[in-house]
């Protein structure tokens, strides 16, 4: 009887070992991130349908979506949040009516949901105002991962999810997206890999024609000591320039743009990146399209040239780091064109231990032999005297030391 209930209490145990494991791996609609193999699964938001139990009811009518060609859309990947043509946008209609949110928000009957939405984004209640005038209302050009939240039961809860392209999104100061414009959901970063995203379909949330998983996008915010200043948006009307948005505006102050930011062939802004560190600087540029190509002070490239910059500017600045760019920043370039860095080097020399590897002093006439200390007696270097004499002597070479015959061997090399 005792082993048996021995046996009995190893089941029970191994039975909850299961249990155990498997809540860990499966996820609640909606809900917990569910990773199995590497897979994470997400959860397919479709424009225009709401989500299970969204913050705000689509009565409110705080955002409309709207639809977008396929064409449009980028290729897929890890994207800056300022790159061009990232998102788009419309000079005729505001995706996002923000007075509205802020003012559901400060209502005390909705003072939970409140706390709530505040506690995702990061702020005080009391800064939700601050903190939403300074969104710009953007349209989603691709597929973009995010980490959604719903309102349950007096609480905030995330789920991974996938926003179907043409999702209106009020996006923060670094570029990522804050809040879903339909549903007021607040959002935040997608933290696995755009490749581990195990997108499911379900109920009103049907695949879309136009889903591709090879352009699923994730976004990565700027640095936060280089807030995005404008954003440069496709128009959505189908025309063939650009908007350019200042952030915190609600496109009323936007400004055409000479070509679309959303064309394989435009030019791009090349983005500052001296300061940054090099590793840094090239994701940037290359996120803005560009080719980098990276060399340390005094280090030659492909084509022959050689690296170089103000000495103190080396000596003094951490290496790694961008020390000039090429071409500057502001230039405007076709995507696809290399921009050149100079990066202080690791471990780069003091001044004082360059001047201790200067060259010894070259050999002249009149002067002591480097080699032996011997003066030259002649100005042809061979022994000779001045004077014409037939320099039968013998002298020791000032570069080898060997003796040679200043006479027959002089004759015989003329």
């Amino acid at each position: 009887m005792t082993r048996l209930r021995r046996i009995g209490r190893t089941v029970a145990l191994f039975a909850a070992i299961l249990i155990s494991i498997s809540a860990m791996t499966t996820g609640c609609a909606g809900g917990k991130i569910a990773a199995i193999g590497g897979r994470v699964a997400v959860k397919a938001v479709a424009r225009g349908v709401p989500t299970d139990a969204p913050f705000f009811k689509k009565a409110l009518r705080l955002g409309a979506d709207t639809l977008v060609g396929e064409a449009l859309a980028l290729k897929g990947g890890t994207k800056q949040g300022d790159q061009p043509g990232l998102y788009g946008g419309s000079r005729n209609s505001s995706s996002c009516a923000t007075g509205k949110l802020v003012r559901f928000l400060k209502d005390p009957a909705h003072r939970q949901k409140a706390a709530e939405w505040a506690r995702v984004q990061g702020v005080d209640v009391g800064e939700i105002a601050r903190f939403v005038e300074r969104l710009t209302p953007v349209v989603l050009r691709n597929d973009t991962l995010v980490r959604n939240h719903d309102y349950k039961k007096g609480k905030a809860v995330g789920f991974d999810a996938l926003l179907q392209a043409g999702i209106a999104v009020l996006v923060d100061a670094y570029g990522k997206p804050a809040v879903q414009c339909s549903c007021g959901n607040p959002l935040g970063a997608f933290k696995a890999d755009v490749g581990s995203a195990d997108v499911q379909f379900e109920g009103m949330n049907a695949k879309w024609k136009t889903y591709d998983q090879e352009k699923i996008v994730k976004v990565r915010p700027v640095v936060e000591e280089r807030p995005v200043s404008f954003y440069e948006l496709v128009d959505l009307e189908g025309k063939a320039t650009g908007l350019e948005r200042p952030a915190g505006t609600d496109g009323a102050q936007d400004e055409p743009l000479p070509v679309d930011p959303g064309a394989e062939s435009v030019e791009s802004e090349v983005p500052a990146v001296t300061g940054m560190p090099a590793e840094e600087a090239t994701r940037i540029l290359e996120d803005h399209g560009f080719d980098v190509e990276t060399n340390a002070t005094g280090e030659t490239n492909a084509t022959g040239e050689t690296a170089a910059t103000g000495d103190a500017a080396s000596e003094s600045a951490t290496p790694g780091t961008v020390l000039e760019q090429s071409p500057a920043a502001g230039q405007r370039l076709t995507k696809g064109s290399v921009v050149t860095l100079v990066v202080a080097p690791e471990g780069a020399p003091s001044a004082t231990a360059t001047a201790s590897l200067s060259p010894e002093p070259s050999p002249s006439d009149g002067s002591a032999d480097a080699q032996t200390g011997t003066p030259a007696t002649g100005a042809n270097g061979t022994g000779s005297p001045a004077d014409g004499g037939d320099g039968a002597g013998t002298t020791e070479s000032p570069w080898t030391g060997d003796a040679t015959a200043g006479g027959a061997e002089e004759a015989d090399r003329r």
